[in-house]
């Protein structure tokens, strides 16, 4: 009888003892179930739908008031302050070309066209504004000038508007200088037309480094060479 007493006793202590830890365990698994019960109840978030590069430039264009068309080719075209624009886009790379065309022309005659490469070449150094110019077919008089540049245009910290904004002025800069350069030879052109082809205007950039350079020459060959040979 005494050691099932003692038996019982001891039992009865390990109970007392371990008590608190069940309570706890109990309890805790209780909230777990709750919390599990709740998160099966909540509507799961969608994820974010990746907005791409098309969608993105064309909602900021429409933003501008710049009435975005999209043509056969796939370039999305707009007027900006009155001028027209394209851009082309890349496939899956948020890299899009923005186009100025044929925002100037120049007569193939006239006589500023020699030094229309430099003043142009002069401005691309100093801008991120590309400008060509050519003629849309060979043996046209009109040479009609454009402008281009290459962006990575995407959801970022700047604005879009802003950042698009900032392009698009940059042409009308370039243009700008391009225009001021050609108006100052032209007049310079008409006040002393004789003068000005003997002394040829210098419109800073590659030119700078003409004194530099050496002519190349056909070499002379002398008689006695020949009737070496």
């Amino acid at each position: 009888m005494n050691n099932i007493s003692d038996i019982t006793i001891m039992i009865a202590v390990l109970a007392l003892a371990l008590w608190p830890a069940i309570i706890v365990y109990l309890s805790w698994r209780r909230e777990k179930k709750i919390i599990s019960s709740l998160k099966n109840e909540l509507p799961t978030t969608p994820t974010p739908k990746k907005v791409s590069t098309e969608e993105l430039i064309v909602s900021t264009l429409k933003r501008m008031g710049c009435n975005p068309e999209k043509n056969e080719e796939g370039n999305i075209g707009f007027m900006y302050q009155g001028d027209d624009f394209y851009l082309s886009l890349q496939d899956e790379i948020p890299f899009v070309m923005i186009w100025y065309p044929w925002w100037g022309t120049i007569n193939a005659d006239n006589p500023v066209l020699p030094y229309l490469k430099e003043v142009i070449n002069a401005v691309n150094i100093s801008s991120f504004i590309t400008t060509v110019f050519m003629a849309e077919n060979e043996g046209d008089k009109e040479i009609g000038i454009h402008s281009h540049c290459h962006t990575f245009f995407t959801e970022s910290e700047l604005e879009p508007e802003e950042h698009l904004k900032l392009i698009l002025d940059s042409f009308f800069d370039t243009r700008n200088a391009i225009k001021e350069n050609i108006d100052k030879l032209g007049s310079a052109i008409s006040e002393d037309e004789e003068e000005t082809k003997k002394e040829r205007v210098i419109v800073k950039g590659f030119s700078a480094y003409k004194e530099n350079s050496k002519p190349i020459e056909k070499k002379e060959v002398k008689e006695e060479d020949k009737e070496k040979k």
